[in-house]
């Protein structure tokens, strides 16, 4: 028997007390487990802002500058009084645009939207090249831009409802109803002309080469040739540009003259640092033109950058070129004139350049040459050719 004061219920209540202590020390162990876990991983790292930075980036971060700049383009394209374009004309030019340069108002913005306006010119996408160069006005005052833009709202004007011909080496541009006929007889000119001058200039370009017909009104208008010019390349668009208006039938002289500007065009994409003369010369050694001689002999480095605007004295710049290119080719063929132009278009002077090709620095080689006696010729039309520069 138990003592007096003794609980009869101890034993239950005892068992109840040790359950709790248990249940309790339990709960402490898994909460401590926890705690720990978390002390372990350390804070949620907070959104990166930077490139590079650790841990989530916000959704789109990156391309928040880029609307900035691009509301900052189209503030400077929107500064210039825009010329009216038809759509249509961008469809002669590249199915791909190059990047637009960003405009941020310094002088490599303005940089930028220069050069793509001259590559746009290049292509013929004529609204493109007016776009930038605007955007480029809008910056800083430029001459060369200004003409450009008052050349672009004259080809606009004109090739506004132009149709295109291309083949794997040209696009030709020309006015549907004028010249339909006189396409595929082009056509099958150009091609032939390529095969035979990338033949004898070991060189064949790789991008097509654009070729614009014109009526003789728009082709003076485009140009601002001398009225003697039956063709005209220019170096700065790349672009042959031909007055065919009444050319149907005379297939020789068409030929002859798409010949000559075909041997500027892939000539100057080899060597475009060549001599005019040596160009004039070749252009029409290629095409068939054979030298005669004439009154005058005009030094051939003075004939480097440029030709006389005179009619006779044209003609005796061209016959003068025609002559040199002839006896160099005559004399040692032409496996040394093309070593001369690879040399010019790696980038060498044309003294050293002709020393490689022919043995001798060509100042001492032009002071020493006289033309080859030759039949007398005309001295009144100069060649059907002119060029831009």
């Amino acid at each position: 028997m138990g003592q007096d004061w003794q609980n009869p219920h101890y034993g239950y209540y005892r068992q109840q007390q040790k359950r709790l202590i248990l249940a309790l020390a339990a709960f402490l162990l898994i909460a401590g487990a926890v705690v720990a876990m978390l002390l372990r991983r350390g804070p949620e790292p907070a959104a990166a802002t930077g490139p590079g930075a650790p841990g989530r980036q916000p959704l789109h971060a990156a391309s928040a500058p880029r609307r900035a700049v691009q509301m900052e383009t189209n503030a400077a394209e929107s500064a210039a009084d825009p010329v009216q374009v038809s759509p249509s004309l961008s469809r002669p030019g590249p199915t791909v645009r190059e990047p637009r340069p960003a405009a941020d108002g310094g002088a490599e913005t303005f940089a930028g939207h220069k050069a793509l306006a001259l590559s746009l010119y290049r292509q013929n996408d004529l609204a493109g090249a007016q776009e930038q160069a605007q955007a480029a006005l809008a910056l800083r005052r430029d001459e060369e831009l200004i003409e450009l833009l008052l050349k672009l709202r004259r080809e606009i004007q004109v090739q506004r409802n132009y149709d295109d011909a291309r083949t794997a080496h040209f696009t030709v541009l020309f006015d549907g109803y004028e010249h339909e006929e006189m396409k595929v007889a082009v056509l099958d000119i150009l091609k032939d002309a390529y095969a035979g001058i990338g033949k004898e200039l070991g060189h064949f370009p790789g991008e097509p080469i654009t070729v614009i017909l014109y009526t003789g009104e728009n082709f003076s208008d485009i140009t601002r040739a001398p009225g003697w010019a039956g063709g005209m390349f220019g170096k700065v668009d790349g672009k042959i540009r031909l007055p065919v208006q009444g050319a149907f039938g005379q297939e020789r002289t068409l030929r002859r003259v798409l010949t000559h500007e075909c041997v500027h065009a892939m000539l100057h994409s080899l060597a475009p640092a060549a001599p005019l003369w040596l160009h004039e010369g070749l252009a029409q050694y290629l095409s068939g033109d054979r030298a005669v001689n004439v009154a005058q002999v005009i030094p051939l480095p003075m004939l480097a950058g440029g030709f006389p605007g005179d009619a006779r004295a044209a003609y005796a710049a061209y016959m003068v070129s025609l002559q040199a290119v002839s006896d160099l080719v005559d004399e040692r063929g032409m496996p040394p004139l093309r070593r001369l132009l690879n040399e010019l278009g790696a980038g060498k002077g044309m003294e050293e350049s002709f020393a490689a090709a022919y043995g001798m620095p060509f100042s001492r080689w032009a002071r020493q040459w006289r033309p080859v006696e030759r039949g007398d010729g005309p001295e009144t039309e100069p060649g059907p050719e002119g060029d831009d520069g």
